[in-house]
């Protein structure tokens, strides 16, 4: 009897330690991350807009090559609009000059 108490009760003695260290370590985490908040609410908040943003581009004429582009959200946003207005730009010039041909 005395002993299968043992082989049972050696199970929580062995886990109950390691259950107290955790919860130590716990504590610590929970209060850099409290300190971590504290500094965020103390922070000026960034704008999302003008965070960086990179991208890996192809470069022209090689298929492996690649260069990295970094410019903030905005100007990648910039950049589409642009894109998008000069293809929009095109396709109307190509319609109008078909049309006049016909």
């Amino acid at each position: 009897m005395k002993k299968t108490l043992s082989i049972l009760a050696f199970p929580l003695v062995v886990t109950a330690a390691p259950v107290h260290a955790v919860a130590d370590e716990s504590e610590a985490v929970s209060e850099a991350t409290a300190e971590e908040v504290a500094a965020e609410e103390a922070a000026p908040e960034e704008d999302p807009m003008e965070r960086i943003r990179c991208r890996n581009q192809r470069v022209t004429g090689s298929n492996a090559r690649r260069i990295r582009v970094c410019m903030t959200i905005a100007e990648w946003s910039e950049l589409a609009r642009n894109g998008n207005r000069d293809a929009r730009l095109l396709l109307d010039d190509a319609q109008r000059d078909s049309t006049q041909r016909n």
